[in-house]
């Protein structure tokens, strides 16, 4: 059969740009589109220090990195019922070791640029991106997902991957069902400009039973703040975080499902699904972008040698499944203790 492509990808972000830059350093021939034209807020993203050597994968460097990164800090600040600690990522050095004056710090970086980063890094490699693209249907034969449908037009592929986050448009046409793992959760999100010093050194969170607050610098003037009801309180239209409250609301507040999911099947004939699309934490589980990267690298190298023909389909399916819902038990566990902590949820 002729095919168009050798992958697919539906979805832009950190996920489906991973996937496409993974596939075409393997030779792949990679379709990459994103519906939107790329200039469109997401909550900044703290990454850990260690995100760093995995970057260096599909060839970001340091210096790249640096150009959509906001802030660099040591650690993050946490407020549990009025106290405030700072949580640093490395445990303080001992004298005697030769690293002891190293700083290691973590990236706040602003997902619009570090998505376009990755884009424009898959172009380098020889990958179609396409932005503006409309909303595809799966070609189907004999029950194998076997290319997609965009207006009008078939395009054949020969892997078949869903990387469209919290809009799961592969497992919405598949009829894919999820596991739920939590109640309903809303997380809520803005952004605000001005000068705020508290938060140039490091992020905070703010937790009790009740809810919690997450606030970093995503830019040199820029701030973004998430917050996450647990009692079901709804936020007023103009609320922030009371240490943001004299800066300028940039647009106004957004929302987005963080109801702990899964998606019973993560792979199948044909395709897969990475990132959010595959499975979805709340924001406090701190490494949506890191699972992202890590499940569209994975899923690439798990269908390279089916598609050399050197490995079973169903075989590799299983082990991308069973490493998938492994990382979600263990986050879910995680999770779980954290809310237990504050009395909530998991208790």
């Amino acid at each position: 059969m002729h095919h168009d492509y050798d992958f697919a990808i539906v979805g832009g972000g950190p996920a489906g740009a991973a996937c496409a830059i993974k596939a075409a350093q393997h030779g792949r021939r990679v379709l990459l589109l994103e519906r939107s034209n790329g200039d469109y807020d997401a909550p900044g993203e703290t990454l850990h220090p260690g995100i760093a050597p995995l970057l260096q994968q599909p060839g970001i460097s340091e210096e790249e990195l640096a150009e959509v990164t906001g802030a660099r800090h040591a650690g993050v600040w946490v407020e549990w019922a009025g106290e405030r600690r700072f949580q640093a990522y490395r445990p303080a050095a001992k004298e005697e070791e030769e690293d002891a004056a190293e700083e290691w710090l973590g990236y706040q970086v602003h997902r619009r640029t570090f998505d376009a980063m990755l884009r424009q890094r898959a172009q380098a490699l020889g990958v179609t991106v396409q932005l503006n693209a409309s909303v595809p249907s799966p070609l189907l034969e004999d029950g194998v997902v076997c290319g997609l449908s965009s207006d009008g037009e078939e395009i054949r592929a020969q892997v078949v991957v869903d990387a469209t986050g919290r809009n799961r448009w592969l497992t919405r046409a598949l009829e894919i069902s999820s596991s739920e793992h939590s109640p309903p959760l809303h997380a809520r999100y803005g952004y605000a400009q001005g000068s705020c010093p508290a938060r140039a050194d490091a992020p905070l969170m703010q937790a009790n039973a009740k809810a919690w607050t997450w606030s970093a610098r995503v830019r040199q003037d820029v701030y973004q703040w998430t917050h996450l009801s647990l009692d079901g309180t709804k936020l007023p239209s103009d609320w922030m975080p009371e240490e943001l409250r004299h800066l300028q609301a940039l647009g106004s507040m957004r929302g987005a499902d963080v109801t702990w999911r899964i998606a019973d099947e993560t792979c199948g004939p044909g395709w897969f699904l990475i990132g959010d699309a595959a499975a979805i934490l709340d924001p406090s589980s701190s490494h949506g972008v890191l699972k992202a990267l890590m499940s569209g690298i994975m899923a690439a190298h798990l269908a390279e040698p089916v598609l050399l023909g050197k490995a079973p389909e169903q075989e590799a399916g299983m082990a991308y499944q069973t490493w998938l819902h492994g990382w979600f038990a263990n986050d879910v566990a995680q999770l779980r203790q954290f809310y237990g902590e504050l009395g909530t949820l998991g208790a």
